[in-house]
């Protein structure tokens, strides 16, 4: 299918519209290239297959079906399971990732290799919280970053003190001196730069700008101010800041923050425009106030601001007679066709091809397969059914598919969305199939 060519607006459109709830059930695989995967939010259909290793022995892919077992391994907890990989590397991983779901040590001190054992001792103490199997690592290195995983389980300040490496050690306290909002902590840091990331995160938490003054480097300081600042809503706080920069992003925070245009107009900096534009946009969508909007001179975020307000307003038409070209009022016209649902809308296009895929976008939508049939391309229109089959989660519809690899995946699809191996046996292709059960058994983590 041709690339849509979608501008920053429809983009910015639809999002909005699925944050307010203007749209419901869209699932469908936007925008799709070969290969890439569909979801589905279906709360009804989303279980969790079974995992045996059945599943994986109909997967010919090695890789994917090396990733199959650790899958099924890990799940059961079963060790044995995880000598079925061929891969040594992945077979490794798998022992390991099975001794942390037992919280098993003894499955550590199977490996020969020491990097691999030392890698296993630190997951499981950070799963079991355990410091002590931190002492079983030999190399400090390994070790020190054992304690630091541990710590950030328990906040247990006296493990940062086993800690050589004084780099790794005063990341450590930082980690638990935040955690406690503990000021004393940040004092043990030997790294200025460290150190004054500490206060600057106590400050925030804390609300306490007089923390910030404990920081020797200007910028740093100047970023704390704005933390405070900004939890405060307090203006007065960002005019302690001396980077002129720096001083009008928090103007711009504090603006939003306090839903206050005004603050924007107060914005310094002449020679950076967008500075203010862009605090004009965030405050203008903060208060849902269209007319925010034409302060803004760049005329691209202008629209953005247009786009981002009209939705919430509902002022959908008002918008698009606010565009100047026929390409952003068409672009805008399909936004209204898919917040109606309405494909009448679709009909107001003079181009086919904006015409199609305003089709291809509604049908999902409604999970109505026969505006589909308005579609003059044909790959436009076979997109549009896989898009409908899968919203609706339809075989049926995949089954009126003439091309193999069109239905193939369009049942892959659909499997995906339901999690449903069984669906994957309908597929002819192999790869399409191996792919199939493996992203629904041991999908790669995003």
């Amino acid at each position: 299918m041709p690339k849509k060519g979608l501008a920053p607006i429809i983009i910015i459109l639809i999002i909005s519209l699925l944050a307010a709830g203007g749209v419901t059930g869209y699932i469908l695989i936007k925008n799709k290239t070969p290969n890439q995967e569909a979801t589905n939010s279906n709360p009804t259909t989303t279980t969790t297959p079974a995992l045996t290793t059945a599943l994986c022995n109909k997967i010919k892919n090695q890789d994917a079906k090396d990733r199959c077992y650790a899958r099924v391994a890990i799940t059961n907890q079963d060790l044995s399971l995880c000598n079925k990989i061929k891969d040594q590397k992945s077979k490794d991983k798998c022992y390991i990732d099975v001794a942390v779901a037992k919280r098993d040590l003894s499955i550590c001190n199977k490996f020969k290799n020491r990097d691999y054992k030392y890698a296993c001792y630190a997951d499981v103490a950070e799963a079991k919280r355990d410091s002590s199997i931190c002492g079983k690592i030999k190399n400090q290195g390994d070790k020190d970053w054992c304690y630091t995983r541990v710590v950030r389980t328990n906040q247990d300040l006296s493990l940062c003190d086993k800690i050589k490496d004084q780099k790794s050690k005063d990341k450590c306290y930082i980690d638990v001196a935040v955690a406690k909002r503990d000021l004393s902590i940040c004092d043990k840091i030997k790294d200025q730069g460290e150190k004054d990331w500490c206060y600057q995160n106590i400050a925030a938490t804390k609300q306490d700008l007089s923390i910030c003054n404990r920081i020797e480097n200007q910028l740093n300081k100047d970023w704390c101010y704005a933390g405070v600042a900004i939890t405060n809503q307090d203006l007065s706080l960002c005019n302690k800041i001396k980077d002129q920069k720096s001083k009008d992003k928090c103007y711009i925070d504090v603006a939003e923050a306090k839903q206050d245009l005004s603050i924007c107009d107060q914005i310094e900096n002449q020679m950076d425009k967008a500075f203010k534009d862009d605090c004009y946009i965030r405050v203008a969508t903060a208060k849902k106030d269209l007319s925010a909007c034409n302060k803004i001179e760049n005329q691209e975020r202008k629209k953005e601001c247009y786009a981002d307000v009209a939705v919430d307003k509902g002022g959908l038409f008002m918008l698009c007679n606010k565009f100047k070209t026929q390409a952003d009022k068409d672009e805008c016209y399909k936004n209204i066709a898919l917040v109606k649902q309405d494909p009448s809308i679709c009909d107001k296009f003079e181009n086919q091809m904006d015409k199609d895929w305003c089709y291809e976008e509604v049908a999902p939508i409604k999970q109505d397969q026969s505006i589909c049939e308005k579609i003059k391309d044909r790959v436009t229109k076979n997109w549009c059914y896989e898009n409908v089959a899968v919203a609706k989660q339809d075989l049926s519809i995949c089954d009126k598919f003439e091309n193999q690899a069109d239905k193939d995946d369009c049942y892959k699809n659909i499997a995906l969305a339901k999690k449903d191996p069984s669906i994957c046996d309908k597929i002819k292709d192999q790869k399409i199939k191996d792919s199939c059960f493996i992203n629904i058994i041991a999908p790669l983590p995003l």
